[in-house]
């Protein structure tokens, strides 16, 4: 269970949008780029490109790579991954 006011509302966040929710399911554990998570969730790479700003301003994804121009990997955070931990759980108990 999320433990502060700030965790509830990035999950909230996350939840509120379908492509942010996938994002976070296909970083789980991985590195990946924008056209690799892009082609997996079926959105186009410049939509992507928005979305990873978005989680990145709120501490849920980070770059791993940042000094490359093309290719650069993302991975969730250590708050990214509470967000994961609560979204698999939440799934989990909806198809319950």
């Amino acid at each position: 269970m999320p433990n502060d006011d700030v965790q509830l509302e990035k999950i909230a966040y996350v939840l509120a949008s379908e492509h942010r929710k996938n994002i976070i399911l296909f970083l789980d554990n991985e590195y990946h780029t924008p056209k690799e998570i892009g082609k997996a969730i079926n959105v186009k790479t410049n939509h992507i490109s928005n979305l990873l700003s978005q989680l990145r301003k709120i501490d849920l994804i980070y770059c791993a790579t940042p000094d490359l121009r093309k290719g650069r990997l993302y991975s969730l955070t250590e708050e990214g991954e509470k967000v994961l931990d609560y979204i698999k759980t939440h799934e989990e108990k909806l198809k319950n």
